[in-house]
């Protein structure tokens, strides 16, 4: 077996090896340190990299690797799971999304790779701050070693658990059959997970959402190694039949890599749409101007055009127009809006509606 060596953890055939790998200097003395699991089998297979917790009050993904990651699986494995149960230590304890180190998004931090333009003049870049240092680390460890990748987060309060297909980007006409390719095996992975599938972004805002430097954005589209990103609900808490299926669901993944063997495991923990069509991601509706909001549909709820989302007043409670905010498309409810405030513009949720627009796309030139 090929051995492998992160941080102080060295994997060992048969074995669960767990401990720390340093990524940045703290100014008080020490080191910020991320968590690293290894269960290695003794047969021959792929590396599968397993995250979360990059966004600091998303808990679901620790749990689930906790309880995927065990020394039963390594038993039982073909090859090697790596797992980063935190990449957000900091975060995590005093749960909030950014670390406190860098005060921007850190799942926008990650190398830019093929998309970084060669000629632009661009000081910063010369000085990455403190968690992009940490991102340009991790990274690094997915070049050396991985073969497929689940980055695990959580939504909003209000959502339903469900799987991102990311469009994939190309290089020139010469680079369009491997994005494809790259696409196809992308959406295999995400199949055999067990729950509803979107697309993403159509590919300007994609790229205007930094979603390219997300963690699995820049393994997929930078590395070209077979990632996708899975969100797993509500944060800020823990819902044990969230964690149940989604073990199962990393399973499943396992198992389509040749890892694990036996039939896919049923999620029958919690339900989500199973749309007949490839959906994607809209922050739809919006409201048309400042008031407040009352939801009446659910999470997960299938809408038709002209079905109203909420009703919408103002602060005495005076119906603003008709007195509802409605969808202008058929399609499902992917998470609500929590806050009831609302100003011009603002989105009262995100929907999965019918995906008109290629997964593949040329980088811009």
């Amino acid at each position: 077996m090929k051995k492998l060596k992160i941080g102080d953890v060295e994997s060992k055939p048969g074995e669960l090896v767990c401990g720390y790998m340093e990524t940045i200097s703290i100014p008080t003395g020490g080191a910020e340190m991320l968590p690293v699991m290894i269960a290695q089998g003794e047969e021959e297979g792929p590396t599968f990299f397993l995250t979360a917790n990059v966004h600091g009050n998303e808990l679901t993904g620790v749990a689930v690797i906790h309880d995927v990651v065990t020394q039963e699986l390594a038993e039982r494995i073909k090859g090697t799971v790596v797992a980063i149960p935190s990449l957000n230590p900091t975060g995590l304890r005093l749960g909030t999304r950014n670390p406190t180190f860098d005060d921007r998004d850190p799942n926008r931090l990650f190398p830019e790779g093929r998309f970084k333009d060669e000629d632009a003049e661009d000081e910063d870049a010369q000085y990455p701050k403190p968690y992009e240092q940490v991102a340009s680390k991790v990274y690094s460890l997915f070049d050396e070693h991985a073969d497929y990748h689940i980055d695990i987060h959580n939504h909003s309060i209000r959502s339903i658990p469900y799987a991102i297909i990311d469009r994939v980007f190309y290089e020139g006409e010469e680079g369009k059959d491997e994005a494809k390719k790259l696409s196809d095996t992308q959406q295999e992975i995400v199949a055999a997970f067990g729950i509803m599938a979107t697309a993403d972004f159509p590919a300007k805002k994609y790229l205007k959402l930094k979603y390219h430097r997300s963690l699995s954005g820049a393994v997929l589209n930078s590395l070209r190694i077979p990632a996708f990103t899975v969100e797993l609900g509500a944060n800020t808490a823990l819902f044990p039949e969230i964690v149940a299926g989604s073990v199962k669901g990393t399973r499943n993944a396992l198992r389509w890599a040749g890892m694990l063997d036996g039939s896919p495991e049923r999620i029958t923990e919690f339900d989500t749409p199973r749309p007949k069509k490839r959906i994607r991601r809209i922050e739809h509706p919006r409201a048309e101007t400042a008031g407040i909001v009352k939801i009446v549909v659910d999470p997960g709820q299938h809408v038709e055009e002209g079905d109203p989302i909420a009703r919408f007043t103002d602060i005495l409670g005076k119906p603003i127009g008709d007195g509802y905010i409605r969808t202008e498309h058929d399609g499902y409810m992917i998470a609500l809006r929590s806050n009831m405030t609302v100003y011009t513009n603002d989105q009262v949720a995100e929907m999965g509606i019918e995906d008109d627009e290629p997964l593949i796309a040329e980088i811009p030139k």
